[in-house]
This record gives structure tokens, C-alpha cells and sequence, in this order.
């Protein structure tokens, strides 16, 4: 059966003021589920992802591949917001708008003029998602704040790294992507909500917030031993559980062990020839191997070591039921045939770089799909097209407002 592409939240619109990661992946997630995301941006410089790394130069020019990542199928929209004709268009697009995303400093907005209570004003049951690093109030508020810092903060780099070392930054912004993922949802439940009440809401996100939700047994560790256990970080291995870690297979080859239950660790003692393991008290629980874990883990490194083909070594855990699975690098990922076949990237034709393979929204629909390759927008290219169709703003008006430069430079009328 042939899907649907982007009918999930067909007809929502969203005026996306988000840069930088955090907002624009949630603003992302929501077009390719078909939403119409009008993208709000600087003049001249246009949001802030535009100048990040990796730059390529493509069939027009250099492009930001970090940019096309996070902005696939969006319209893209300049205007100088410290006009009050750019204020007005806000507010006509709020309007005809079901949500408002975005992610600046608390108190940008409202300094703007764009703060929920004023834009109820203008949309009564209009829906606004506010992401930031420590929410929009409190103490830590106003804090400059970036995915580091919620890390550093919510418990998960204290959680990260090996015990005698300093902890350890997670190696991608998880704090940006998780509290993406928490909006997304929280959005889904206002939507429902509105549905049945008329209601609109105002979503605070914290980056924080996300994170420290999601450190597993960590926070119920010390609540319920009333302080008394300090949770700590334990590198590549599990805390409380093992084998649950990545064990060194030979040079640059990395194996995880995800061994859980009794049946579990037979197997994995008899995959290895060691059934008297099985018996060995060091080793009776899943508890029992996490507190003897150094000389577990020695005693399975030392046997993965003795096979010189890694293939050999994953073929027999696998013909032994032990959960495991290599540790991929990037080039194995994207070349890895179960992620392709579940449509992890998608080629698009980006106007400045040409043809790219973009990663996806990793969502699977029996009926719709997020399988999106409309190319991100050109600065400022859908400036005039948006206030058209949107706005109904005619073509004098339009000129008026670019001859007061309310617009500023538009990329696209630079190619």
C-alpha cells in the first residue's frame, strides 16, 4: 500500500521563531508529519544553524550541512523584528497559526512583543512551546543556556564517563534532541486537549528537566535508600546490572553483552566454554557479576581476544541467543543494511548544496509516512509566497514593506 506523506498533522500551522538544535528538530519532526512550518528569520544571517559546521560547497555555493539536516520541507520567512510592520505580520501569521515553537533566552519574547499573553490576543486558542535550557522561570532561569550546560546540571554527565575520570559530555546533544522529543509530545497532548475543550496552553520546556527524567535508576537509587546510596558513574558498564556493557574484542573492536537473566548468562558461559561460571557464587546474579564486574569483564575480554575475525565471534553469541551487537562507527551506520531498509535518510535536492542524503524522522506509520524530500529553504525564500497565500497580502504592500526593508537580504535574491 502506498503511504501518505505528511497527513498526520496535515493543515496545522506553526510560526517557528527556533535556531541553533533543540527547536529546529521539534519544528522538523512536525513538518515532516505534515505541518506547515513558516520559519522566521534574521535578515542577512538568518538563523543561527545556518553558520554551523559541516560547511560543503555545493552547485551554488557553501552550504551548511547542519542547516539542511534540521530544516528540510520548512518556508523560510526574514523580517526585522524590531519594526513595528515585522511585529504586525507576526501577529497576522499568529492569527491564522495553530502553534508558536521557540527556543530564545526567557524574556526574549515577551522584550519582543511575541509572549503567550500577548498573542492569546491575537489567537485565543492558540498553542505555544517554549524550550529552554532551565524553564521559564526560577532561579536558574535566566542563565545563558546550552546543551552542555542542562547536561553538566540534570545529573547525566555525572553519570557519564569512567568512575576514576572526569565526567564525561555525552558524544551528541542529546539535551537539545530528548527535550525536542518531550515537546513533541507535550504538543500532541495540547492539540488533543484543544480539540476537546477549545483550549489553547502554554508548553515550557526544560532541556534540564528532560534529561534528569530519563537517568533511568539514578535518581530512584538515592530516593529510596534515602541518601544513603550516591550514585556514581560506572563508564562502559551498567552500575547495577551485568554483563551490560561494551567489552574490547581485539583493536579498534567493540562488542556490547546486554546479559539480564539467568538463561542469559548460561548461555553466555556455554558460548564461551565456560559452563563452570554458571556455578561460580562471584557470578549467581545479575547483582552478584555488576559487583565482581572487573574480573567478569577480564575474564570475557580474554576470551573475545582469542578470535582474530570479529564476525566469527558475534556468529557464535548469535547461534547462542546472547543479546549483543557490534559497536558501529558512522560510515558502518549509514551503510548498514537494517537502517537503510527502514528509510533512515532521504536524498533531497538542496537548492545551494545539490543532491544530499539527509537523516529522517525515525518514525514508522502504517498509513502515513515522515519520509520527506523537500529540500530546506532558501533564506528569505518564501517570504513573498507565505505573505501571499497566508496573508492574502497584495504585491503593493509587499513592495512598501521591502522598500522600509522590513525584509533585509534575502538570499534568494542573491542566485
Amino acid at each position: 500500500m502506498e503511504k501518505v506523506l505528511g497527513k498526520n498533522y496535515e493543515g496545522l500551522k506553526v510560526v517557528d521563531f527556533t535556531r541553533v538544535l533543540a527547536g529546529p528538530y521539534l519544528t522538523m519532526m512536525l513538518c515532516d508529519n505534515g505541518a506547515e512550518v513558516i520559519k522566521i528569520e534574521r535578515p542577512g544571517t538568518g538563523a543561527d544553524e545556518r553558520a554551523f559546521e559541516p560547511h560543503r560547497k555545493g552547485v551554488n555555493g557553501t552550504q551548511s550541512g547542519y542547516y539542511m539536516m534540521l530544516n528540510r520541507g520548512k518556508k523560510s520567512i526574514t523580517l526585522d523584528l524590531n519594526t513595528p510592520e515585522a511585529k504586525e505580520i507576526v501577529y497576522q501569521f499568529v492569527s491564522k497559526a495553530d502553534l508558536v515553537v521557540e527556543n530564545f533566552a526567557p524574556g526574549v519574547m515577551k522584550k519582543l512583543g511575541f509572549d503567550y499573553e500577548t498573542l492569546k490576543e491575537y489567537k485565543p486558542d492558540i498553542i505555544m512551546c517554549s524550550i529552554s535550557t532551565f524553564g521559564q522561570e526560577g532561579p536558574l532561569s535566566k542563565r545563558p543556556g546550552y546543551d552542555i550546560i542542562a547536561q553538566a546540571s540534570s545529573g547525566l554527565m555525572w553519570m557519564t564517563g569512567d568512575i576514576d575520570r572526569s565526567p564525561q559530555r555525552s558524544g551528541t546533544s542529546i539535551a537539545d534532541t530528548n527535550a525536542s522529543t518531550h515537546a513533541l509530545g507535550a504538543i500532541g497532548a495540547a492539540l488533543y486537549y484543544r480539540n476537546k475543550t477549545g483550549k489553547g496552553q502554554y508548553i515550557d520546556i526544560s532541556m534540564r528537566d528532560c534529561l534528569s527524567a530519563v537517568l533511568e535508576t539514578a535518581i530512584i537509587r538515592y530516593t529510596i535508600s534515602n541518601g544513603e546510596d550516591k550514585p556514581m558513574r560506572s563508564g562502559s558498564h551498567h552500575a547495577t546490572m551485568g554483563p551490560y556493557g561494551v567489552y574490547k574484542a581485539g583493536d579498534q573492536k567493540y562488542v556490547i553483552l546486554a546479559v539480564l537473566n539467568p538463561k542469559q548468562w548460561t548461555a553466555l558461559t556455554s558460548a564461551m566454554g565456560r559452563p563452570e561460571l554458571d556455578q561460580d557464587p562471584r557470578f549467581a546474579t545479575v547483582s552478584d557479576r555488576a559487583k565482581n564486574i572487573k574480573e567478569m569483564v577480564r575474564i570475557i575480554e580474554e576470551w573475545m581476544q582469542t578470535f582474530d575475525d570479529l564476525q566469527e565471534l558475534l556468529h557464535i553469541l548469535d547461534a547462542y541467543k546472547v543479546p549483543t551487537a557490534p559497536v558501529l562507527n558512522i560510515e558502518q551506520v549509514v551503510n548498514d543494511e537494517q537502517y537503510l531498509m527502514r528509510n533512515n535518510l532521504v536524498e533531497v535536492e538542496d537548492p545551494i548544496f545539490g543532491k544530499v542524503k539527509l537523516p529522517t524522522t525515525p518514525m514508522i506509520f502504517s498509513e502515513t509516512t515522515v519520509h520527506n524530500p523537500v529540500a530546506p529553504p532558501l533564506l528569505g525564500g518564501n517570504t513573498e509566497e507565505v505573505l501571499k497565500n497566508v496573508l492574502n497580502m497584495p504585491d503593493e504592500k509587499i513592495e512598501e514593506l521591502r522598500a522600509k526593508n522590513v525584509f533585509g537580504e534575502q538570499l534568494f535574491n542573491n542566485l
